[in-house]
């Protein structure tokens, strides 16, 4: 998928499940990670067709490394966090925001005719075939879950439509 779809759906999908805003904006920032790995391996010399969706696109080294990080590394280090400055449940979230937006790419990619790798082997491929990459299905796709988030923002009065709705209203009242 483009990136484009990949950045609106961590987006909205963070949005939906209430993460702050800088959660929403470390998922938008993790939601393009593994094709930044696969970008920076082409720099190296690496061909693309040969690592795109292999290794940097295994859900496994990820889920690894959250692990790492926010299971073994992150009790060790909150003894040296500033705490007087940093709460330490919200430096959780954003482990979690950022990791979320790696995830949310990763599924899109497994929802493509191209698949993902199963778990470390990156010749077995798990594809659903839902969407095309750069075709009409991913616009299709793409502006069906913007639609289906906004309303679920709407209807369940989340604070940023909210917040969006009264800026917009105070704007209109001032012009008019």
């Amino acid at each position: 998928m483009k990136w484009f779809s990949h950045r609106l759906f961590a987006v909205g999908m963070a949005a939906v499940c209430k993460f702050d805003p800088i959660g929403i904006a470390l998922a938008y920032a993790g939601s393009t990670v593994p094709d930044s790995i696969d970008f920076f391996q082409v720099k190296m010399g690496a061909s693309f067709n040969r690592i795109h969706r292999k290794h940097s696109h295994a859900w496994v080294w990820y889920a690894i490394i959250l692990f790492i990080l926010y299971g073994y590394a992150y009790p060790y280090l909150v003894p040296y966090l500033p705490s007087k400055y940093v709460n330490i449940e919200t430096i959780q979230e954003y482990i979690l925001a950022f990791f979320f937006g790696i995830f949310s790419h990763i599924f899109l990619d497994m929802l493509t005719v191209t698949g993902v790798p199963r778990f470390i082997n990156p010749n077995k491929k798990f594809a659903v075939k839902l969407v095309t990459t750069n075709k009409f299905s991913e616009t299709i796709f793409t502006f069906c879950f913007f639609i289906a988030c906004s309303f679920w923002l709407y209807f369940t009065k989340n604070q940023y439509i909210t917040f969006f709705i009264d800026k917009a209203y105070q704007l209109s009242k001032n012009i008019l």
